[in-house]
């Protein structure tokens, strides 16, 4: 479960998604679940990659190419988790299993802030 104390802001978690020129994924699968586990939890909060002060972007790519993964993506994070075609950070997973496992990422990743 992804924790932050009391007396700190919730996380900030943006989404950034490619063109999905060519998807093997269901990459609104993940994002559903992510702002169902966001609401039903109440511990991150999804905001737009314009917003300031991003603790996480998940960037969101169809395919193993992950057009999406770019630099400038990336540095608009203090951190970032990765999701190409059926992998995540280049680690292979389930396509049945990635909304959890994103969850799971995201929760190691939001738990390790000051």
């Amino acid at each position: 479960m992804i924790q932050v104390s009391k007396k700190s802001r919730l996380a900030k978690v943006a989404l950034k998604y490619c063109g999905s020129c060519n998807p093997r994924v269901d990459l609104r699968r993940i994002a559903r679940h992510l702002a169902e586990v966001a609401e039903r939890r109440g511990d991150f909060q999804l905001v737009p990659l314009s917003e300031e002060n991003i603790d996480v972007v998940v960037i969101l790519c169809g395919c193993p190419r992950a057009c999406g993964n770019k630099e400038e993506v990336k540095a608009r994070a203090k951190r970032s988790l990765v999701t190409a075609g059926e992998s995540i950070n280049r680690q292979p997973v389930p396509e049945s299993d990635l909304p959890l496992i994103v969850e799971r990422e995201l929760d190691k990743i939001v738990s390790e802030r000051p």
